[in-house]
């Protein structure tokens, strides 16, 4: 199969990407717009929230690995059987967890459905990195495109004739299935053969390798969703509805990042492999430079235009809470450039230093929530969400150096 060059890559994975986010946010749009209260977004952001955990159970982390993987340490058969014991191992996860809170029965119903949503994500994350690995974006950017498009038609649809939330995520879930298996599995089938083969020795080598990362992703996800648990804890849904209204528009800046950096994750890869120290240096000091430029022109924008385009967008019940956005710019933001040094740690292989980052991180979160959320409100979420990324970026970026000079000495 012919490889699509960097540029085409670039641009179908950023357009894809985009207008699946697009259409991400555009769903908690409709539920504002056509819901008496705020009280079904707020259980949507809660869905979010919680699944985001249990995806990165799911994924395991695998793709930056995977893609990095030059040497064939493991085969394709390896990666997707364990792809989908992670999978299901994720699923007991999420139930389990959710016993231990007091929610509803309709809550419970619709977390579980939105992480049979992302469970559809896991599948894909796994196809669309394959494809990387071929240099053919193009086939997942347009995955993306498509299925954000249904996914927003569906629910439209359904929640207007229905005005039920989870009858909705029932639409969803089925129409993303259906599309996955038509269009995804028959696409990277032309150029891999997928088959589910339990070799017991190589799940549990590849359990034992990414365990660490897993951990570690999972305590970060947990850093990242707890504050506004604690949030919807304390104040109720409505109020944590309120801040994932806001919330959301915020997502590009830190999704826009990796638009940046996924399709040079190759390249990145490549450079550690042939010890070109100047090379990788050089590649990681042009996306860092792009991408705080990127959240800085973001910043600037949002001054001028965060209040007239969340009234524009939400109304006036929402236009007075637009203080909250500019703090939220700044954690996205941060966020956005974390997940760049995080891929960088992985292809460098520093396994050990992303968990005792993450496990940091998390303390940090744990030990500053309530305190923050009980003195600044809403704000309070993005106080914590901050000062744990801005720890976790400087511990990363330490670890990065000193990597950066062990490719140098070997070079």
């Amino acid at each position: 199969m012919k490889k699509k060059s960097l540029k085409s890559n670039l641009i179908w994975n950023s357009v894809g990407s985009f207008v699946y986010l697009f259409c991400q946010w555009l769903l908690t749009l409709l539920i504002v717009r056509f819901s008496k209260n705020f009280s079904d977004a707020g259980n949507f952001s809660l869905a979010i929230s919680i699944t985001n955990i249990f995806y990165n159970i799911a994924c395991f982390n695998v793709r930056p690995y995977l893609v990095s993987d030059n040497t064939n340490e493991y085969s394709v058969d390896n990666y997707t059987t364990f792809r989908f014991v992670t999978i299901f191992l994720s699923i007991i996860m999420c139930a389990i967890y959710l016993l231990f809170f007091n929610y509803s029965v309709s809550q419970f119903v619709c977390i579980m459905l939105y992480m049979m949503l992302k469970v559809c994500e896991a599948i894909v994350d796994l196809l669309h990195a394959f494809e990387q690995r071929k240099s053919r974006m193009d086939i997942g950017g347009f995955s993306l495109l498509c299925r954000g498009i249904i996914t927003v038609v569906i629910f439209t649809i359904s929640f207007l004739l229905i005005h039920n939330l989870n009858i909705s995520l029932v639409f969803m879930v089925l129409c993303n299935f259906i599309f996955i298996i038509i269009y995804d599995f028959q696409r990277v089938k032309s150029f891999e053969v997928l088959k589910i083969y339990f070799d017991k020795d190589k799940i549990v080598s590849l359990f034992l390798r990414f365990l660490p990362i897993a951990v570690g992703t999972f305590l970060g996800t947990m850093s990242t969703s707890l504050p506004r648990q604690i949030l919807e804890k304390m104040n109720g849904s409505d109020m944590l509805g309120i801040y994932a209204t806001i919330a959301t528009p915020a997502v590009i800046v830190q999704v826009a990042s990796t638009y940046i950096f996924n399709p040079l994750l190759v390249t990145f890869s490549d450079y550690r492999l042939k010890r070109n120290f100047n090379d990788f240096k050089t590649l990681f000091f042009k996306v860092s430079i792009i991408i705080i430029l990127f959240a800085i022109f973001c910043y600037v924008g949002q001054l001028f235009l965060a209040k007239p385009v969340l009234g524009l967008l939400y109304g006036a019940k929402i236009k007075k809470y637009s203080y909250l956005f500019s703090l939220i710019i700044i954690y996205t933001s941060l966020n956005g450039y974390m997940w760049f040094c995080y891929n960088i740690l992985i292809i460098f292989r520093e396994i050990k230093a992303i968990l005792l980052i993450n496990i940091i991180s998390f303390l940090i979160c744990i030990s500053t929530s309530k305190l923050f959320i009980t003195y600044f409100g809403m704000n309070g979420v993005s106080y914590t969400l901050i000062t744990f990324t801005i720890v976790s970026i400087v511990l990363m970026l330490m670890v990065i150096k000193k990597s950066l000079m062990g490719l140098r000495r070997c070079s």
